[in-house]
């Protein structure tokens, strides 16, 4: 078992780094303009084959669903398929394009996340920044104040830490709050940095003090809760065995892990059968 383990690890090794040889000669020829007379042939051809390694890693965690970790590389290079594509597009804006990466890897994570949602809820949170990312990075083509871009990180970025409080369970998770309160508030901050002059994003820390103040009434006005009491029933098995009644042997007293007595709480009723006359 561990021989094969190891055979194993040492042919998933030798395909990476045949994998990472071929890649870097590839991308190194095509820095070097050695295939500029062959485009968009290449890009068709490059694109084709990173959708193809894609497909084998879906191939292979279907074949072994434990190694989820197989789907980070198969969404990836689908993206990395879709990025070469795009750049054969003349009239698309390739500032677009990076964008298609970052999605791509938050496809996995949700794609992880899907999977066990209990267990993999961490997967929100990589999954979420890489969709924030490549959101702000699509719009940047849009979007060319600074102060915006930067906002919408921060705030995006507290929002993925609200979806984990959300999603994650509320009971389990309360501390994403906390972390999503400060990015949000930071990106809201960041955002009033650029516009000064509206006077209504001027004075919005206005309702960070009245939250404060309401959540203050509300610690003053909280009643602690009332604890039920507890009444067990008394241990009818030692009092009979402390009883000096004649012919009654003494229950020896029980040692740590046995059982000495009724339940907490618990109490045994005889009930005396009664006869019904027959109606007349």
């Amino acid at each position: 078992m561990a021989r094969q383990a190891f055979k194993d690890n040492r042919m998933n090794n030798l395909a990476w780094a045949v994998t990472l040889v071929l890649a870097g000669l590839f991308l190194l020829l095509f820095n070097l303009d050695l295939f500029a007379a062959y485009e968009p042939t290449v890009q068709y051809v490059l694109a084709g084959l990173l959708a193809a390694a894609g497909v084998g890693f879906f191939g292979s965690y279907l074949s072994a669903r434990q190694n989820w970790w197989r789907l980070i590389p198969a969404w990836t290079l689908l993206a990395l398929a879709g990025m070469a594509y795009l750049t054969t597009l003349p009239g698309l804006d390739q500032r677009l394009t990076p964008a298609l990466l970052f999605v791509g890897q938050a496809l996995a994570f949700a794609h992880i996340y899907l999977l066990d949602r209990r267990e993999h809820w961490w997967a929100i949170i990589p999954g979420g920044f890489m969709l924030v990312v490549g959101g702000v990075i699509a719009l940047s083509s849009v979007v060319e104040q600074p102060e915006t871009l930067g906002a919408l990180l921060f705030v995006g970025m507290g929002g993925v830490f609200f979806l984990v409080y959300l999603l994650g369970g509320r009971s389990r998770h309360w501390w994403a709050l906390i972390p999503g309160s400060v990015l949000a508030v930071f990106g809201v901050l960041l955002f009033t940095v650029g516009y000064q002059g509206n006077a209504l994003l001027k004075w919005w820390p206005v309702l960070l003090i009245l939250l404060g103040l309401l959540l203050g009434w509300r610690a003053v006005r909280a009643k602690p809760r009332r604890k039920l009491p507890m009444q067990a029933a008394p241990n009818l098995t030692r009092r009979l065995g402390r009883s000096g009644q004649s012919g009654a042997a003494k229950t020896p007293r029980s040692r740590l892990g046995q059982y000495a007595g009724p339940a907490p709480g618990a109490s045994v009723q005889e009930l005396t059968e009664q006869k019904t006359q027959p109606e007349p």
